[in-house]
């Protein structure tokens, strides 16, 4: 084998052992999420009257979502960055080809064209990244917009059918439950607009 191949060869293997423990550490950090949001739902079903456990238990599920979101953001774009690259050594790889023997033009054309036509395809995977973060985007406002009524309806659901209207934690429920909502309404509002933009 020349240097050029075990370069090569070095540089994979670099990056499978790379990809091997991202994938590693990403699998503990969901089953770590995941205990997390097992938690925060037994103590939901503990404390049904409390606003704070069905806050902790929204708060980690909208954190699940973001770290999985995330993740798979993540992955799109090593694919693109890995495939350009292939794209690129394939290119090198057909100009040396090229130089060493320029009587031989089929094999500097050929690689060279397979080059450009992966360097294509890792465009193409950097246009479905960017589409990707911009979906990712509407749905984080989405699950805010959701969040936020949930909370409010946690809140107000503590909030007994007898309460007096002089109680000033009552009262202090309601405002925050109005604030909720009115906070949902208005980001319902900006995507709205947004996309009608």
């Amino acid at each position: 084998m020349d240097r050029n191949t075990i370069l090569l060869l070095i540089g994979f293997l670099i990056g499978g052992i790379t990809e091997i423990t991202s994938y590693l550490l990403r699998k503990r950090a969901e089953e770590r999420t995941q205990k997390r949001v097992s938690d925060a739902e037994s103590r939901v079903e503990k404390e049904p009257e409390k606003a704070k456990p069905a806050w902790d238990l929204a708060r980690v599920t909208l954190e699940s979502y973001f770290n999985k979101n995330l993740a798979q953001v993540t992955a799109i774009f090593r694919l693109c960055i890995f495939v350009m690259f292939v794209g690129f050594v394939i290119i090198v790889w057909g100009i040396s080809q090229a130089i060493r023997s320029p009587e031989s033009t089929i094999v500097a054309v050929v690689s060279g064209s397979a080059g450009i036509l992966t360097e294509l395809i890792g465009a193409t995977f950097l246009i479905i990244y960017r589409s990707t973060m911009e979906q990712a985007m509407k749905y984080t406002e989405t699950l805010e917009r959701i969040n936020s009524v949930g909370m409010a309806m946690a809140i107000l659901d503590t909030i007994p059918d007898s309460a007096q209207e002089g109680n000033l934690k009552n009262a202090t429920k309601a405002t925050v439950v109005k604030l909720l909502m009115q906070q949902a309404n208005e980001n319902s509002e900006v995507t709205v607009a947004n996309q009608e933009d």
